[in-house]
């Protein structure tokens, strides 16, 4: 696909901006001398940061590229509005349930809840299926952030995965988790003012603005926004947005220490509670997206893409947005606009070392490998871990570079559904102090039987984590009823 050069002044900006955060990470980095502080911030964070830095790690490159292409693509329109209703309901629901149970007994992460109830077993279990969806689901987003990053800047894809790996393993390093919520936060602002741009240009891009565009798009059936169809092989509709999404949503939060991790730097429960809410503001930028997605279809019917382009993006419509910036908006602006996704890319990225980096230091290497050591050890040995997984999800993101039928959205959002609905069954178990290793090996077996039953058939993958948790709940109870075990430990 034919494209103009990223010219001096977008790498000049794009450079700013990578150091310029690179600073403002080092400056608020705190004290980051012990586990905890690295880990968990002193637990004295402000709500509001963490809630930006809630809104960050969702709203990966993801957002920003593949949300519009859901729209533009042939067949695309407005259903993808749907999900966000169970977005908002699954961070409520965490809220007034798990939330209060995991906060407050000071835990780094849900599977020392797992542990504090279930016992050592079931929570190691619990924190190898964590890594598996983990790995799988931040790889993706790293693909996709370095996609546009090589479309826009003429990069290779590896020397683009090798840019945005380095950086986001140098700002884990700087101040472990307190330098990710600050520089996440940052991001957020950077990444909404590059949609907010994007959209406007748009509008202002075609002579009859709004009324052109929205006319266009109804044209083409693009604005449809309800599908009440009962289809579960359709992934868009009402009923997956109520339910599977919302409990999607509260699966991410609850059980995925990339998100949960976040809620443990806030100052008291009730600060936790004041993030999840707040963190709901994160469907703003995938409305802002889906916009954009709309602003797209009209200003390429009235422009018309060149023929390669046309058929690159036809059957790779993840590319439509990196193809706009760099050959539609002026020069400067592209150099920004990369900037803020890198700001989306990096920010779910280091989340996720961070994340990988505890679970591999604190109930791995410090319970069985390294014991009794000093405290500076153990934050010298979780660095270590940040590096590893940064090499680690990079050669995977490779790797996924030549399976993305599904489109970079889809296996995002799908790739965690493989584990996450059993996890999340087993914090549930664990909440009601029921269960131990055998049986929830047999219901974690069950479940997967279930996912891969659902897959085969087509069934969408926002309903694989309400079904892969409700499996290995019922087989899990129904094995402790035909066998019973020793008793469960009291918390």
């Amino acid at each position: 696909m034919d494209s103009s050069p990223f010219t001096a002044i977008d790498w000049t900006l794009l450079i700013a901006f990578l150091l310029g955060t690179t600073w403002f990470g080092h400056a608020l980095r705190g004290k980051g001398q012990d586990v905890e502080s690295f880990f968990a911030g002193g637990r004295d964070l402000p709500w509001w940061a963490v809630s930006g830095s809630l809104i960050a790690t969702s709203t990966s490159a993801l957002t920003f590229v593949a949300v519009p292409s859901v729209v533009f693509k042939p067949g695309g329109d407005l259903t993808f509005f749907q999900i966000s209703i169970g977005f908002i309901l699954g961070n409520i629901l965490l809220a007034h349930t798990l939330l209060k149970a995991i906060y407050n007994a000071k835990y780094y992460s849900p599977y020392d809840f797992v542990e504090d109830r279930l016992g050592r077993k079931v929570a190691n279990y619990t924190r190898l299926l964590f890594t598996i969806g983990a790995v799988l689901s931040q790889s993706v987003r790293l693909l996709s952030t370095a996609l546009i990053l090589s479309v826009v800047t003429g990069l290779s894809l590896q020397q683009s995965i090798l840019v945005i790996g380095l950086f986001a393993v140098i700002w884990t390093w700087m101040g472990g988790i307190t330098t990710v919520i600050w520089t996440d936060f940052l991001q957020l602002m950077i990444f909404v003012c590059g949609s907010l741009f994007i959209l406007a240009n748009l509008l202002f891009a075609l002579p009859g603005g709004l009324t052109q565009i929205l006319e266009i798009a109804d044209d083409k059936g693009k604005l449809v926004i309800l599908n009440l169809t009962a289809n579960p092989t359709v992934t868009y509709t009402l009923w997956v947005g109520i339910f599977g999404t919302t409990i999607f949503e509260f699966a991410q939060k609850s059980v995925d220490q990339v998100v949960t991790q976040r809620l443990y730097c806030c100052r008291n429960l009730r600060d936790a509670q004041k993030a999840l809410y707040g963190a709901c503001f994160a469907n703003v930028t995938v409305w802002i997206m889906l916009a954009v997605g709309i602003g797209l279809v009209a200003f390429f019917e009235v422009n018309p893409l060149p023929t390669d382009a046309a058929a690159q993006i036809a059957s790779e419509p993840d590319r439509i947005v990196p193809y706009y910036i760099i050959n539609h908006l002026p020069v400067g602006v592209s150099g920004l606009l990369v900037a803020s996704l890198f700001a989306a890319g990096i920010s779910t990225l280091d989340s996720a070392l961070s994340a990988l980096s505890q679970t591999t230091t604190t109930n791995l290497l410090r319970t069985y490998i390294f014991r009794d050591r000093p405290d500076r050890f153990y934050l010298k040995l979780s660095k270590g871990c940040v590096l590893f997984w940064g090499i680690a999800l990079s050669a995977i993101a490779l790797l996924f570079n030549s399976t993305k039928e599904l489109g970079l959205l889809d296996m995002g959002l799908s790739v965690p559904g493989y584990v996450y609905g059993s996890i999340l069954g087993i914090a549930l178990l664990a909440w009601m102090r029921v269960g131990d290793l055998r049986a929830i090996l047999v219901g974690s077996i069950a479940a997967t039987v279930s996912i891969l039953l659902l897959q085969e058939y087509g069934v969408s993958f926002f309903w694989w984590y309400p079904v892969g948790a409700a499996v290995l709940i019922a087989f899990a109870l129904a094995t402790l009823r035909l066998i019973p075990s020793k008793s469960v430990p009291k918390a």
